[in-house]
């Protein structure tokens, strides 16, 4: 059995281009005691995966020559692992390949009868849907009147975030990039507001959006995008740290909020957080989110690229914006 594999070949200085990375075939060996062949159906494509292409990255260090990490979905070709058998739905840590060969312990057997597979990428997956609903609910403690701001709202995570605030009973204001992600947040998504930060005065049109100020930040972004929303919080406001994608591309330092003191000021609070804190509680926050979707309340567009050669424009559109939703690749 052959399996394409997408392969760092030079780690970016800056903006992570597709000559970064390139496609190799690779004959896979046979299976050993406790492996599982699978082929791969959808592939996540997450913010995260740009920060393992530097040194001593948080998620793991991608080699040259070495497949790119990527969360993914497959099914079971062939098992060598007791309670995996032919034709299992299983979700794990695929890389970007079109066939992997994997220790079974590794994988996660899915639940397809209310949600198709691939819905642990999106609305169930950890990296997007689970991250947002532990974000709001467990670090933000959202509650009912509150106003929410949410940066990258029109991305995978934003827009779950989003949705999960409303769900709460929040005031929900997206902010994100040009006019279609706009009337997405607005029209798709179900954001009281939104914001479009290439237009001009962001400053003034969060203080249009959320004119008793805000109560929760849910911030993807940081940067100059956290620096507006610091000098409009709440007293007590909460600003929850999920991401920063505009400093994954940073070359040398971070560029950190200069508007901070605002946190003491307001007698609010800035907290980080991953959704691996949370995991003796997966079970209960997926069975959550599974509720809302089959009650029509909770939902996540996809975009899918079709191809594993499609993986490495993927991963740049997902750094210039060029989609809405949940961005995934089927090899």
């Amino acid at each position: 059995m052959k399996t394409t594999k997408v392969v760092l070949t030079s780690r970016p200085e800056g903006s992570v281009q597709e000559s970064d990375m390139s496609l190799i075939d690779e004959e896979l060996a046979p299976l050993e005691p406790g492996e599982v062949l699978l082929e791969i159906e959808h592939l996540s494509v997450d913010a995260f995966i740009r920060t393992t292409f530097d040194e001593g990255a948080f998620h793991g260090t991608a080699g040259i020559g070495q497949p790119i990490m990527a969360l993914g979905t497959a099914r079971v070709l062939s098992s060598q692992f007791e309670g995996l058998n032919q034709g299992d739905a299983v979700f794990g840590p695929m890389g970007a390949q079109t066939h992997a060969k994997l220790p079974g312990v590794m994988l996660q057997k899915l639940e397809e009868k209310e949600l198709p597979a691939r819905s642990y990428l999106g609305v169930l997956g950890l990296a997007t849907g689970m991250t947002a609903y532990a974000g709001m609910t467990r670090v933000a403690e959202v509650q009912e009147g509150n106003t929410v701001v949410v940066s990258a709202a029109a991305g995978a995570v934003g827009s779950c975030a989003c949705q999960v605030a409303k769900n709460l009973g929040a005031r929900v204001i997206g902010i994100a990039g040009g006019a279609a992600k706009v009337d997405y947040l607005l029209n798709e998504i179900g954001c009281d507001a939104a914001v479009d930060y290439k237009a001009p005065d962001l400053e003034g049109q969060l203080l249009a959006a959320a004119p008793d100020g805000i109560d929760v930040f849910f911030d993807n972004v940081g940067g100059a995008i956290l620096d507006a929303v610091l000098l409009q919080i709440n007293e007590r406001a909460r600003v929850v740290i999920c991401g920063a994608v505009s400093q994954y591309e940073r070359t040398g330092s971070v560029y950190g909020p200069t508007n901070y003191l605002k946190i003491p000021e307001r007698n609010a609070s800035m907290l980080g957080f991953t959704v691996m804190r949370f995991h003796e509680e997966y079970a209960e926050i997926q069975e959550s989110i599974t509720e809302w979707v089959l009650a029509g309340k909770f939902k996540l567009p996809e975009q899918i690229e079709s191809g594993i050669d499609q993986f490495p424009r993927a991963l740049t559109m997902l750094f210039s914006g060029g989609h809405m939703g949940k961005l995934m690749v089927a090899p």
